[in-house]
């Protein structure tokens, strides 16, 4: 049994039940509540008995165990996922859903911890324990959506995921594998635009060629330095890919028109935040394809880094718009639930 419910396309489902003696229209009704974010098959009301009892032996069905789900003030949410099959069984991961008025954004994991080891991220501290298929990196999405349609938010919060961000635990392009397989099924199985998917990377070049020859989806770098001695040590893949060779594959990425690439810049006080450092970003960043988010640290229990104030966020900001940059300062959701960007650690969470 290799093919999973989470990323199997229709003809692939058709075929399955026809080996299988089933009528292959039943595909279509199994979809139906796979879109919805279903992957139990009990849950599936309309099919017969029989086949919702064997679905799980032909399929792998619903990869993990919410183990819990934690709600934010601000209506974000993090759910904690215990892997059920496979290399990674009983293994934990973090998936996070971001609410607005108009829009909801599920962050989702690529792997189980991160092998990067970036010194201020609280994903970093944890050991990198293993890659996650594309099935259990769509199924994060398809939680999301079924816990939302069972419990749906109130005060005004969407409770319909439109957006896709690869910014969880981990780093999408050391697992380009799971990556592209989920990438696959979320544009043609799922139907979600392209526009409204985005992968985050710290940089491994050779990914990201790949990625926009395969998948041009929205990008974003980790970049959080623009000069190579800082950037080695705040982001230790620097010292593989370098600033020049990123650079190049930056502008080498194919960009529809009215599209940029996000550079996100966590703000570390008196660390990348300097006067020297606004003019090394000032002479990386390409005006016309670029923009910078500015991201407020978020502090969490194995780091030294204290953040950035605001009002030298503010300022850092105010000078890169002076300079004809497109800035933004993100606003920080889920942090008192340990949601936020950087904080992800299913290890903490099991304590």
């Amino acid at each position: 049994m290799t093919a999973g419910l989470a990323t199997i396309p229709l003809a692939a489902l058709q075929a399955l039940l026809r080996q299988r003696g089933q009528p292959a229209w039943r595909a279509k009704q199994i979809l139906d509540w796979r879109n919805k974010g279903v992957l139990d098959p009990a849950a599936m009301r309309n099919l017969p008995a029989a086949l919702r009892a064997a679905l799980p032996e032909w399929l792998r069905c619903d990869p993990f165990t919410c183990v819990a789900r934690q709600q934010s003030v601000d209506g974000t949410r993090k759910y904690l996922l215990q892997l059920n099959s496979g290399n990674n069984a009983g293994k934990r991961i973090e998936t996070v859903y971001i609410p607005e008025r108009e829009r909801g954004t599920v962050c989702i994991s690529s792997q189980i911890g991160c092998p990067l080891d970036c010194p201020f991220c609280c994903t970093g501290s944890q050991p990198f324990d293993g890659n996650l298929t594309g099935d259990e990196i769509v199924a994060q999405l398809l939680h999301v959506m079924d816990d939302l349609r069972r419990h749906p938010l109130d005060n005004g919060a969407s409770n319909r995921v439109t957006h896709v961000v690869f910014m969880g635990m981990g780093e999408p392009m050391s697992n380009e594998r799971g990556l592209h397989a989920a990438l696959k099924a979320l544009l043609e199985a799922l139907g979600i635009s392209r526009r409204r998917i985005t992968v985050s990377t710290s940089g491994l070049v050779h990914g990201i060629a790949r990625l926009g020859k395969s998948y041009p989806v929205n990008l974003a770098i980790s970049l959080h330095a623009a000069s190579n001695p800082l950037r080695d040590r705040l982001v230790p893949i620097n010292r593989t890919f370098d600033l020049t060779r990123l650079r190049a594959s930056l502008d080498d990425f194919p960009l529809p028109a009215q599209r940029h690439i996000t550079l996100e810049y966590v703000m570390l006080a008196g660390v990348n935040d300097r006067p020297e450092d606004i003019e090394a970003l000032a002479a990386f960043v390409n005006r016309r394809r670029e923009r910078v988010n500015l991201i407020r640290y978020n502090p969490h229990p194995a780091s030294h880094f204290t953040g950035s104030s605001s009002a030298q966020i503010d300022a850092f900001a105010h000078q890169l718009t002076a300079r004809g940059i497109r800035t933004t300062v993100r606003r920080s959701r889920g942090d008192d639930i340990m949601a936020a960007c950087g904080q992800l650690n299913s290890v903490l969470e099991s304590r």
